[in-house]
């Protein structure tokens, strides 16, 4: 069986490096090969701007590690496409981008922004939850 792709959005793999819980199995999941996870320069970029934010705690030297297990496990897409979707939370649109391009079979997301479309360009959005058959 082909593996199949899924891109996950900020909050996920935040949540999945930093705490235990339901998103550190999302990731765990993701290191087999029945998984492709994907990543693009935008949503690595995006992932080390969250990081940084003063409520984390986190050194430059403690984000370094996530950062590159996180890429180690993952594949890069050069995004090209430009979709501005969601209007509320701009920065949404960088998953939605990458996963068009890096035709992904799903996003999985903890933001109600990417939820609340349910699907897109016929990808499911999903929670966690769903995502790990919970």
């Amino acid at each position: 069986m082909a593996s199949r792709k899924v891109v996950f959005d900020t909050n996920i793999l935040i949540s999945g490096y930093l705490w235990k819980g339901l998103p550190r199995r999302a990731i765990d999941k993701v290191r087999r090969p029945e998984w492709i996870h994907l990543v693009s320069e935008e949503t690595i970029e995006e992932l080390i701007r969250v990081l940084a934010y003063a409520k984390f705690g986190l050194r430059p030297e403690e984000i370094e590690p996530i950062i590159r297990d996180l890429t180690a496990i993952s594949k890069f897409v050069e995004v090209r496409s430009k979709l501005d979707l969601v209007k509320a939370d701009p920065t949404d649109n960088i998953f939605l981008n990458l996963a068009i391009d890096g035709r992904a079979d799903v996003i999985v997301s903890g933001d109600h922004h990417l939820l609340d479309l349910k699907e897109f360009n016929d990808i499911p959005i999903i929670s966690v939850r769903k995502f790990l058959g919970l």
